[in-house]
């Protein structure tokens, strides 16, 4: 046999060991055989990826997002027993949402400072977020007045804040400049559990009223501001239940101890993290050197390289962005349930089905934006699903009001659409400025915000305007959304730059001329 025709699979021996090898035509003509060892390889190297630090603390700031879910959206679909329990209005009621937002206000702000200063702490405030919460939902269905409630949710509040702040930082820490797919990846736990409560809540919120549905509601059980048969859309009917007979029919006690008890369970597994885990061994990397001096400390040149006139505009942006993004989603979100239910479209159980459908869409969107992260820039992305949701919030407002079909439907499109936009804001901060929990703090400082006036706005236009008054502040807010986003991608433009780096040409070449002539007039006076 010639050595042209000999089979590719050569045997050598080495002229040092003697052993056998297989030669390189061999390995190209058959390619690598699968082998027992190299299977233990790639399963040891798999182990390895899975085991790793990073992967698994990633993974319990998913359950933590979870757990906020759980406790912060279920108010929404036990808000009419809330308010019935207690005998107030949707006016009345929304100040309870506004105290929980002006709690996650301070504690964003707070929480910010904190981790600015002490990052090592992140997952004791992380823990402790979750102790804050797991009191405020504890107490809030045994509230007897309505400032207790507030206080309840105020507390829970200071919780939300701390959560989302420490969620955040931990993530960038843990990720660095790579942190766009696992931002997506964490903030996909929460519309989970926001999915998870709107059906638990189900058979534990009180019994339609079926005097309500057949428009034929006892004067005995109608208040002063009622709006009598035939029922319309646009107005809101009063609970027509007494105090004594919503606490006997509603049993959301139960799901709100349930709820309280997965807090403190992750109140329990974070102060591990922190004190029996490996977090404070330093490997946890520093966003970024904390400055000195306060007025370092609060200069928006620190976040993009000395640059403070544009970090400022930036920051002022995503300030703006937040607001909007907040105040779409609580207009929308927070009197859902009680929309379908007062405007006579479903009973509570069907609402409840509905809305949870809304999260579910949210959940599905942002675990496949994760996996789209990795591929499509974010700037692409965002503009994508703010356009979307600004044609979405029209034709819900205008067409879907009166149509159960397309109302379901088009509740579905906005939660696809708006899923990524909250951590592909986080994402785009991230890119465009210099990562600090200073940052990310305005951020839910800009949430706070909006959230606090939107409560507060959409309770009263839902109870002295009409319920569909809330569907259009939501249009509102999203079209808002669109234009200043549009603003801010123009700011970190090319375009953007050439133009302020001609102006600055333009008033540096102004400077010395002026200085020139400044200069010979003075050796003119001198002659």
């Amino acid at each position: 046999m010639s050595q042209g025709s000999r089979p590719a699979l050569v045997v050598s021996f080495t002229e040092k060991e003697g052993a056998k090898t297989v030669s390189q035509d061999a390995v190209k003509t058959f390619g690598p055989s699968l082998t027992l060892a190299r299977v233990a390889e790639k399963a040891a190297s798999l182990g390895a990826k899975v085991t790793d630090r990073r992967v698994i603390r990633t993974a319990a700031l998913v359950l933590a997002m979870f757990s906020m879910g759980l406790y912060f959206r279920i108010v929404d679909p036990t808000l009419i027993d809330l308010k019935d329990r207690l005998g107030v209005g949707y006016e009345e009621i929304s100040r309870v949402l506004a105290g929980h937002t002006v709690g996650y206000f301070l504690s964003a702000v707070a929480g910010g400072l904190f981790m600015d200063l002490l990052p090592q702490y992140a997952f004791l405030v992380l823990g402790s977020s979750f102790f804050l919460a797991g009191v405020g939902t504890l107490g809030t269905p045994y509230a007897t007045s309505l400032w207790g409630l507030v206080i309840l949710q105020h507390i829970a509040g200071w919780g939300h804040g701390f959560t989302d702040t420490a969620v955040t930082v931990l993530c960038t820490q843990l990720w660095g400049d790579r942190a766009s797919v696992p931002l997506h990846a964490t903030q996909a736990g929460y519309p989970l559990g926001s999915f998870a409560i709107q059906l638990i809540v189900i058979p534990f919120v009180s019994p339609d009223r079926t005097a309500l549905n057949n428009n034929t509601a006892s004067p005995a059980l109608r208040m002063d501001h009622s709006v009598p048969p035939p029922f319309r859309v646009d107005q809101a009917t009063p609970p027509p239940l007494t105090v004594d007979e919503a606490r006997l029919t509603s049993h959301i006690q139960w799901p709100y101890a349930g709820v309280a008890a997965v807090q403190f369970a992750m109140f329990v597994l974070f102060f591990y993290f922190q004190y029996c885990g490996d977090s404070g061994s330093g490997k946890l990397r520093k966003v970024r050197e904390t400055p000195q001096s306060l007025s370092a400390f609060f200069s928006p040149g620190r976040f993009l390289k000395g640059r403070g006139g544009k970090a400022a505009l930036l920051l002022f942006l995503l300030l703006l962005f937040y607001i909007l993004v907040q105040a779409q989603m609580n207009s929308l979100t927070q009197y859902m349930v009680s929309y379908l239910v007062e405007s006579g479209m479903y009973g509570k159980a069907e609402a409840n089905v509905v809305y949870s459908s809304f999260w579910v869409c949210i959940a599905v969107m942002r675990w496949l934006s994760t996996a789209i992260a990795a591929w499509v820039p974010v700037s692409v992305m965002l503009s994508v699903e703010i356009a979307c949701l600004c044609a979405a919030s029209v034709a819900m407002a205008f067409w879907g009001a009166n149509n159960r079909p397309a109302f379901w439907v088009l509740t579905c499109v906005c939660g696809l659409v708006v899923a990524p936009i909250v951590p592909g804001g986080n994402a785009w901060a991230n890119q465009n400025l210099e990562a600090s929990p200073v940052v990310f703090a305005l951020c839910l400082i800009g949430a706070a915000i909006g959230g606090t006036a939107s409560s507060s706005a959409a309770g009263y236009l839902f109870e002295h305007v009409g319920p569909r008054s809330t569907l259009y502040m939501f249009m509102g807010c999203c079209c808002a959304l669109l234009l200043v986003f549009t603003i801010m991608q123009l700011s970190v433009s090319p375009v953007w730059d050439k133009i302020s780096s001609r102006k600055e040409e333009g008033e540096k070449a102004t400077e010395v001329a002026a200085g020139v002539t400044e200069n010979l007039c003075s050796q003119s006076n001198a002659c």
